[in-house]
């Protein structure tokens, strides 16, 4: 396994991009890691995004650890609080020393200086591992990492060649147990800003997300199921007055739903830009709408800080997937999702009725050190995947999946991303259609989202 991450095989930057290579996006990409597990599930996930670009394609790789992970090393002794060197011990720091250590494969070196220019690939990307935040689970806090880096791709002044160009074209955060289903090469062109079926459009929902490609009104769920339950329970306001930062109109009592989506997200550096400047605001949207959700102490706000503020801002509403007759993107047909997962988010309750009779993955007992202790999955989900999801993957169309890892079922990760085949054939053309067997037994009575909505 050391010599798996102890290599950087990135890409060669003498490729000349006008020689048959499509014009690409420049990526940035926050990858968030909280565990044991999960630091080397995202080792897989950087080691695939490096190595499957084309020169260019990567404009950063921000890393985030949890802080109670922390990333102290074994050579200075100093331990963070409750670390046992699990960053250090990981796969992910050797991986992220070895593409540090090889000038080609990244811009800056191990301290973090961008020297030697002429040594260094400048059309590689940033890679940095930080250490800023312990988000709690379903609290406010699981926002922190993400509005920390778009805070940090907006001012990061190495970013930018100059003051127009903010030096990247798409921000996509990701979990580290994500894999992509396609080259980093291909991911990025399709999020191309010009031409690219995906430029330009925000993207913030999953596969689980119950009206697809599109966030959910609260209004839009049945009475009685979890998330319209919870939200109205609190007591959230159906209204809400800020300063419109678009048109420096006071709105007074405006009407703002709440929307559900997802907090992995692949957006456009506007309306990054947008969230930071209406938090910063006093009177933005974003800040109101913060502190709201503290005071009324809602969970969830991962889910619908980014989509609520999006589906409430005018200038966003062109920059929405646009969906065809069948719910697929309109500009990529095969794509019905951006993120295929499992979960029963949208079920009433965790405990009740309506709780999963599907098969499932989870941690097998004999991976209890590689994971550090950790136990099944949460109520709802996300469910580990493996090889008996990859009909349904293949079916989403999705350029992301998760949960994945290699402690579970290491054959989708020897398996992603799908070379482009030859001729007119998509990636997921190639995936088997391997599906969940079905047992013959109905347990219960599903639960079916629309029937519900309609009664």
């Amino acid at each position: 396994d050391d010599e798996l991450w102890t290599k950087c095989s990135c890409p060669d930057a003498t490729i000349d991009r006008q020689q048959g290579l499509a014009p690409s996006a420049r990526v940035a990409y926050l990858i968030a890691a909280h565990s044991k597990r999960t630091m080397t599930d995202a080792a897989y996930l950087v080691k695939k995004l490096i190595e499957t670009a084309s020169t260019g394609d990567i404009a950063i790789i921000l890393i985030h650890i949890d802080r109670r992970v922390g990333t102290a090393s074994r050579d200075n002794g100093v331990e963070d609080e409750g670390n046992t060197f699990l960053y250090d011990d990981s796969p992910l720091r050797k991986y992220v020393q070895s593409c540090l250590e090889t000038p080609a494969c990244t811009r800056n070196d191990k301290n973090g200086n961008i020297k030697d220019l002429e040594l260094r690939n400048v059309t590689a990307p940033l890679l940095e591992v930080h250490s800023h935040f312990s988000p709690e689970w379903s609290k406010w806090s699981m926002n922190d990492p993400t509005l920390w880096a778009m805070d940090y791709l907006t001012h990061y002044p190495k970013l930018r060649p100059n003051k127009e160009d903010k030096g990247w074209d798409v921000f996509i955060n990701l979990s580290g147990d994500t894999l992509p289903v396609v080259s980093a090469q291909r991911i990025s062109q399709l999020f191309e800003p010009r031409k690219g079926p995906l430029g330009n459009t925000n993207f913030v929902t999953s596969k689980s997300c119950a009206t697809g490609l599109l966030p959910t009104s609260i209004f839009e769920f049945p009475k009685g199921t979890m998330k319209r339950s919870h939200y109205f329970s609190a007591g959230m306001p159906k209204t809400l007055s800020f300063l419109d930062l678009h048109t420096g109109e006071w709105k007074e009592d405006e009407p703002i739903a709440v929307y559900f989506g997802s907090q992995w997200m692949a957006i456009t550096p506007d309306f990054v830009e947008y969230v930071v400047r209406s938090l910063d605001h006093p009177n933005g949207l974003g800040r109101v709408l913060k502190e709201t959700f503290l005071d009324k102490e809602v969970l969830m706000t991962d889910e619908t800080f980014f989509a609520t503020l999006l589906m409430n801002s005018q200038k966003f509403k062109d920059t929405l997937p646009k969906l065809n007759s069948e719910g697929a993107l309109a500009s990529y047909p095969t794509m019905r999702s951006l993120r295929y997962e499992r979960m029963d988010e949208n079920l009433p309750n965790a405990w009740g009725t309506y709780t999963s009779s599907d098969s499932l993955y989870d941690i097998p007992p004999k991976f209890e050190d590689a994971t550090n202790g950790e136990g099944s999955a949460r109520p709802w989900g996300p469910y580990f995947l493996g090889t008996y999801d990859l009909g349904a993957i293949r079916d989403s169309g999705a350029l992301f999946i998760r949960k994945v890892s290699s402690t579970v079922d290491e054959n989708l990760v020897n398996m992603l991303p799908v070379k482009k085949p030859s001729g007119d054939r998509l990636e997921w053309n190639v995936l088997p259609e391997i599906r969940w067997p079905k047992l013959g037994v109905n347990v219960r009575k599903p639960f079916v989202w629309r029937d519900q909505e309609e009664e």
